[in-house]
């Protein structure tokens, strides 16, 4: 038999007290081990007690033989694998008999089911769908007013989106620093301008965000990008009044969207319909 004690290692022993573990959790002696491995029991022997460690050519066996994953050999997080807990959960799993791996599996499957059922009921209660303005409003020139077939997303509720009738995309800077070009606002449909508002407004030159003047003009509440005053010549058009800004805390992750379209289809539906979109569309 050919022996693997020269390797020297740490004073942690950590490799050594894995070793036993596994060993005992087998049910294997020193002995029966070595023989196992084709080694000297003197070399289990002082893998155990941290005087030397395997040779790594008897690894892939060792490690076969103990069904000791190469991670907790190492004492290294598993890369994509098993956590501690993990590992420690399926160590006890496999200790049990399939009619008790049965019921853990019932067990588990309906804790998944309830998770995912509080789920749903949770994001049924704090997220609601929002339609999209098409296009952008312009926070500068006006922003070309394109054909209105908007789009939908799915946001959570908040004390700002409660009235809103939905979201609309802002463009350049000169409502800044309320609104950043790329943010996206919430509005209430209306048609009237009130002083000190934010309003959404259709002109000749395009959609506009701007604040109302107490004299009902329309300025920019950046001074560095003034808002020309307009004629009567001029179409202007009131379509919402702005209620804030979309806060990332109101966004949801990409499986909650997913888990949005499953939940909210009917509404999904009727959105369509009101809007005469097809279902690919």
């Amino acid at each position: 038999m050919k022996s693997t004690d020269a390797v020297p290692v740490s004073d942690s022993n950590a490799l050594g007290n894995t070793l036993r573990e596994y060993r005992q959790r087998a049910g294997l002696s020193q002995q029966a081990l070595s023989a196992r491995l084709g080694v000297t029991r003197n070399s289990v022997v002082n893998w155990e007690s941290g005087r030397s460690r395997p040779d790594y050519g008897c690894i892939p066996l060792l490690c076969s033989v103990l069904k000791l994953p190469l991670h907790r050999l190492f004492a290294m997080e598993p890369d994509g694998g098993l956590t501690g807990q993990e590992d420690r959960l399926l160590r006890q799993f496999r200790r049990l008999t399939p009619p008790g791996q049965r019921v853990v599996d019932r067990m588990i499957r309906a804790l998944i089911d309830e998770e995912q059922a509080a789920r749903q009921d949770r994001l049924r209660e704090t997220v609601a769908l929002f339609e999209i303005r098409p296009g952008t409003v312009a926070a500068g020139a006006g922003a070309e007013v394109t054909d209105p077939v908007p789009a939908y997303t799915f946001l959570r509720r908040s004390s700002i989106n409660a009235a809103a009738d939905g979201i609309a995309r802002v463009s350049g800077d000169s409502m800044e620093p309320v609104y950043h070009d790329g943010d996206d606002v919430y509005y209430v449909r209306t048609g009237s301008a009130v002083p000190g508002t934010d309003v959404i407004v259709d002109t000749d030159d395009g959609a506009v965000i701007k604040r109302v003047a107490p004299d009902r003009t329309l300025f920019s509440v950046n001074a560095r990008r003034p808002y020309g005053r307009k004629t009567e010549d001029n179409t202007l058009v009131v379509r919402g009044r702005v209620l804030g800004t979309v806060s990332s805390a109101d966004r949801l992750s990409g499986e909650e969207l997913a888990l949005a379209e499953e939940l909210f289809d009917a509404e999904i539906q009727a959105f369509r319909r009101a809007h005469r979109l097809n279902a690919w569309d």
